[in-house]
């Protein structure tokens, strides 16, 4: 069964089943209605732990993939007629094997599928065949190196050239990100530096007891690929590089906000060494300004992304989430801000999201359901 849910007052509380009652706020020269479809699942049991976090779109939009890396089996939705189409297993070893515990995911021409774990990587049709090998050990790269402390944060294949990789690498202590390009074939890793991003090593945190680490908190960094243009951004700053593959340049990109803050403001130590103190200064962050990663409105040529203040609530003595201040950033094609808006009826952190015809569409779990939340954007 597909319907829609309009929105009349908080979304994460009332509904209303006519779809022709819209939720509307004005904001100058803005309008932002917002609607929730769910998707018919088929009588099947869809996989929804993880935010859909391993997730993304056919060339056309039609067709969104996800990835289920505890039992290897990708799902299709078809978002135009909004229900489940079927279900893809694969290997975790053999010539077919994805690895264990994938947590890299792309979509590629021809709806060919990158899959990464930290033993395997290659490209995958959608009978679960490998088609393409783009296996690496960093300590057989030939020129630049990546020490072994640091660890695979993003992957994605390189837009014009399939045999490449971008990457982003993290490190847990204080030694800063490394951005490159792997040439998986020649074995080859050109090193980008991106020193504007820093200042994100002031943002981990090790939980260390009696010297042994036990818990760790770090920045999350993203890498969109569009138009010709791989965006790096992260979810503690808003600024970004944008590498253009067709010069080959890489530029940093700061944003100049109107009323917002440019980046987080709290400071944390390193190590800490209780639990308590752990969790507090992670619930902490989280009430502190978050990004999410830009999205590109195609038809409007516009860039999208999320910025929101985390909310907690203190319940017989323990801090639970009670959703967010959100607030929706514009900005043009060269990243210059245009407005930035608080989502007054709309208190939920911002799941996984995109743009298709023109709006976007957040995921939404409800009840074990799949559903997604729409923001129609319009300028009067």
């Amino acid at each position: 069964m597909k319907y829609t849910l309009a929105l009349v007052l908080f979304l994460s509380l009332i509904f209303a089943c006519n779809p022709s009652k819209e939720a509307k706020m004005d904001f100058s020269q803005r309008t932002i209605t917002m609607d929730t479809v769910m998707v018919d699942a088929k009588d099947e049991i869809l996989f929804l732990i993880g935010d859909l976090m391993m997730s993304d779109l056919s060339s056309d939009k039609q067709f969104l993939y996800y990835f289920n890396p505890m039992n290897l089996t990708l799902e299709i939705v078809d978002l135009d007629k909004l229900e489940f189409v079927r279900r893809v297993s694969y290997e975790e070893e053999g010539p077919d094997g994805v690895g264990r515990f994938p947590m890299q995911f792309q979509v590629l021409s021809g709806e060919q599928l990158f899959i990464g774990s930290f033993t395997h990587r290659g490209i995958f049709d959608q009978k679960g065949r490998r088609v393409k090998d783009l296996n690496f050990k960093i300590d057989e790269f030939i020129g630049e190196k990546v020490t072994p402390n640091y660890f695979e944060k993003t992957l994605k294949v390189h837009p014009t050239n399939p045999q490449k990789l971008i990457s982003i690498w993290n490190d847990w202590g204080d030694a800063p990100n490394i951005f490159g390009i792997i040439d998986t074939q020649k074995k080859v890793f050109e090193n980008l530096p991106i020193p504007a991003f820093d200042y994100l090593s002031e943002f981990r945190m090790i939980y260390a007891d009696g010297g042994i680490t036990r818990a760790v908190l770090g920045e999350d960094s993203q890498i969109t690929l569009v138009n010709n243009k791989s965006i790096l951004s992260n979810n503690i700053g808003s600024d970004v590089y944008i590498y253009d593959f067709e010069t080959e340049k890489l530029n940093h990109m700061p944003t100049r906000h109107q009323s917002l803050p440019s980046r987080k403001s709290l400071k944390i130590p390193q190590i800490v060494e209780s639990m308590p103190e752990f969790h507090e200064l992670n619930r902490k962050l989280g009430e502190d300004i978050n990004f999410t990663a830009p999205v590109w409105d195609e038809e409007n040529e516009i860039y999208y992304r999320f910025a929101y203040y985390m909310k907690n609530k203190e319940v017989d003595g323990l801090h639970q989430q009670a959703g967010a201040e959100v607030f929706l950033i514009a900005l043009d094609k060269n990243f210059d801000l245009i407005s930035e808006t608080l989502l007054e009826l709309y208190h939920k952190i911002p799941g996984c999201h995109f743009i298709k015809d023109g709006r976007i569409w957040i995921f939404e779990n409800m009840d074990d359901e799949m559903a997604f939340v729409r923001l129609n954007l319009s300028h009067n």
